[in-house]
């Protein structure tokens, strides 16, 4: 009886201990899958004025334009084609009136 419950005491143990370490895994594979995504999330930009127009983008409902991981503000559907003819001229105008140059 005595040989029995040490035998359950043991499977017992063992059983706790795959489990936190399945746990453990699952956890890091969690931690690593968010900061990939994150990683590779866009940036804002964060710009008030149209990079295309030179108006004023309204903050509260801006159209956006992704290029290159980063989003870009722009003042209104119009300004989507112009800023794709050339996204690197006016991912710049945005990007330095953002940082305030």
């Amino acid at each position: 009886m005595k040989k029995n419950i040490a035998i359950i005491a043991v499977v017992g143990i063992v059983c706790l201990v795959s489990a936190m370490a399945f746990v453990g895994m699952c956890q890091a594979a969690g931690a690593e899958t968010k900061s990939a995504a994150s990683a590779n999330a866009p940036v804002k930009v964060s710009n008030t004025v149209c990079p295309v127009t030179g108006e004023k983008v309204d903050m509260k409902n801006p159209v956006t334009m992704e290029y290159k991981g980063k989003i870009y503000n722009l003042c209104c559907p119009m300004c989507t084609a112009t800023f794709n003819s050339n996204p690197e001229k006016y991912s710049k105008i945005a990007e330095d009136q953002a940082k305030g140059k």
